[in-house]
């Protein structure tokens, strides 16, 4: 590729999901081929200009020329300064955000990646109760790649990032679905299952909107127990010439023991409370 000053942007790749669904893992396999690049946990490029709405969600009528020009902007001088020719983007708060990146970028592959949900509730807790974090750390992976002028998108999570810091409970971690501040007085488990099964919802319902083109839904699942098939239709979905690698990668990578630990790690009290919440969407998915 002739590498410009400011390369254009030809059909970036998303891995969007709720957290802890596998969107880790899916973006280690692509970016095995040697011209994708990674981006990951871009959170801050996506909320610019829209860093205090209350929720993550943000829709085409979010998108102005000026924070379209910006996004553009850092996606060109992104794939300058990693020299590949394509880039992935692994930031999980975009299952809310799938007709304001279709604005912005029409030619998009948006992957959406579903788990089981009492997997990843199970995951969210662990991630919760974490020790906690260094705050050099933390200022580094979300300074990354900012400039001063950026900074002001982080002040809506500063208390968020204190609490990791000291290692306080947070009660909640994620994404923040439309409806999540009215979840305040609910249990972690409740907290943590309507936000599972809201971000879900509206990621499908908002990317079955979208050409078949543009928008792919796989399960976790199906990528752990049958890893070629699976990468095989991502692979054709997204447009990637040379999948060997990846398919390779895949096979040898993945564990298909994970998420039955994770499963086997609720409690049948966890586990009924939980089910009270994400049965009829886990059914609407088609697991048991």
């Amino acid at each position: 590729m002739n590498k410009q000053a400011t390369p254009s942007i030809n059909k970036p790749i998303f891995i969007v999901g709720a957290g802890h669904s596998g969107t880790s893992l899916l973006t280690d396999i692509i970016t095995r081929e040697r011209n994708i690049v990674r981006w990951s946990e871009n959170n801050k490029t996506w909320i610019w200009g829209n860093a205090f709405n209350k929720s993550d969600i943000l829709t085409s009528d979010d998108v102005t020329p000026r924070i379209k020009t910006h996004i553009t902007k850092r996606f060109s001088q992104y794939l300058a300064q990693t020299n590949g020719e394509r880039i992935c983007d692994k930031t999980p708060k975009n299952c809310l955000r799938i007709p304001f990146i279709l604005s912005i970028f029409p030619d998009a592959k948006i992957i959406h990646i579903v788990r089981d949900g009492r997997a990843v509730i199970s995951s969210t807790h662990a991630q919760i109760e974490k020790k906690a974090y260094p705050l050099v750390q933390q200022l580094k992976v979300k300074l990354r790649g900012s400039s001063i002028l950026d900074w002001y998108v982080f002040l809506p999570r500063l208390i968020f990032v204190l609490k990791k810091v000291l290692g306080v409970p947070t009660d909640y971690w994620g994404s923040k679905p439309p409806d999540w501040e009215e979840w305040s007085e609910d249990s972690r488990n409740i907290k943590l299952s309507k936000q599972w099964s809201r971000t879900v919802s509206i990621a499908r319902e908002q990317g079955q909107k979208f050409s078949p083109q543009n928008y792919l839904e796989i399960h976790y699942e199906d990528l752990i127990s049958s890893p070629r098939e699976t990468i095989a239709q991502v692979v054709q979905f997204a447009e990637i010439e040379n999948p060997h690698a990846i398919i390779d990668f895949a096979e040898s990578k993945i564990d298909p023991s994970r998420n039955k630990k994770r499963l086997q790690s609720l409690d049948a009290n966890d586990l009924t409370e939980i089910m009270n919440v994400i049965e009829p969407t886990l059914l609407n998915l088609g697991y048991k």
